[in-house]
């Protein structure tokens, strides 16, 4: 039998290269949290059930936090299940795909294995890693079916405003296309950032869940807002998939969102410190610059030596223990993914060791 295989997972394959690391600079969610802060469960719920279109409690806590209507909600099972539904309701085989660059690899991958003919558009560092509408218009086609990014921006957590992503929204739709927003760091941002794209415009999908701004990613629960329509597409695919999200995934996630604002503090708390730390210590390198982000619990400095990013991550990791990850598995050499929600009293150590690799080079 000829098997059709998605082409390797660069960051996974790594992390699991890389297990062991004393300093760990390349977690991407902020601390994560322990059961017990999460607060006791129904012992007597009955889990051997399942709800195909999420548990409606949760459906209205999601629909009450985002605005939008409780038939415009799909949970799923993590913000990848979300993501690999918008993107088999949308795409089909030759059309294209417009995507930004840096990029989380599976946002593209996806796409491309379900036969899309994949484009780029660039986020820069010099403006903060936004967009430049201007070369959006020129890249969408009327072969595109899907535009996709991220907001807060994976890996920089640069972010994008109402207008910047609404306008984004109008480019796609004039196009015939529709516009897949990734949104599971935006959370991080607290009342600071601008709600869900799928809340301003009918023809995108905002897709979020626990991992990152929670720290509660192994529940793998998620959440896909979007126009009734394409919800419903997308529900009706995943009814012959996964059926329903997991039970306890569901039970947990309302526990979350009903504490909403006290985890967030602790969220904005913990990367607020952390990026001081990381800002201090861009400030007394001659070889780092960095985009300063406003929130989120990643950053994506440039490291400006001839050694390519990756041999430099895999030299940390001999000489120091540490995990960084390096921009060629989110098409952007040179840079770094580090995150910066973990335990401010282990971040300083880290980035110490981190210099000195980069010391250690030429």
């Amino acid at each position: 039998m000829k098997l059709k295989v998605a082409r390797e997972f660069w960051h996974l394959s790594w992390l699991e290269e890389m297990k062991g690391a004393r300093h760990n600079l390349g977690s991407s969610s902020v601390l994560t949290l322990k059961l017990g802060d999460i607060g006791p469960l129904d012992l007597d719920q009955q889990v051997g059930g399942a709800n195909p279109s999420g548990d409606p409690e949760l459906v209205e806590l999601i629909s009450d936090i985002y605005k939008v209507g409780r038939d415009q909600i799909l949970v799923t099972n993590g913000a990848g299940e979300a993501n690999l539904h918008a993107a088999m309701v949308a795409v089909e085989k030759g059309c294209e795909v417009l995507a930004e660059r840096p990029i989380y690899q599976s946002l593209f991958e996806v796409s491309r294995f379900l036969g899309a003919r994949v484009v780029h558009f660039d986020r820069r560092m010099k403006d903060g890693f936004g967009v430049d509408l201007e070369e959006i218009k020129r890249k969408v086609t009327r072969r595109c079916r899907l535009l996709i990014l991220t907001n807060l921006h994976n890996p920089s957590c640069g972010m994008l405003d109402r207008a910047t992503m609404r306008a984004v929204a109008e480019i796609a739709g004039d196009r015939g296309a529709g516009v897949l927003s990734d949104e599971v760091y935006l959370d991080c941002a607290g009342g600071g950032g601008p709600p869900p794209l799928a809340a301003l415009a009918g023809n995108a999908i905002s897709t979020n869940g626990l991992s990152k701004a929670y720290g509660a990613g192994g529940f793998r629960l998620g959440w896909m807002l979007s126009s009734p329509r394409i919800i419903s597409a997308a529900k009706r695919l995943r009814d012959h998939t996964s059926i329903a999200p997991n039970r306890v995934g569901e039970e947990v996630t309302k526990n979350i969102l009903r504490r909403r604002e006290e985890f967030l503090s602790r969220t904005l708390r913990l990367t607020r410190a952390n990026r001081t730390t990381m800002e201090k210590w861009v400030e007394g390198r001659e070889d780092v610059e960095w985009f300063r982000p406003p929130y989120g619990t990643i950053c994506f400095p440039r490291i400006l030596k001839k050694t390519p990013t990756r041999e430099i991550g895999r030299r940390y990791f001999t000489d120091e223990g540490g995990l960084v990850c390096p921009g060629e598995f989110f098409l952007r050499p040179g840079h770094f993914r580090i995150g910066i929600g973990g335990d401010p009293d282990k971040m300083g150590p880290a980035l110490d060791a981190l210099g000195r690799t980069l010391d250690g080079l030429k």
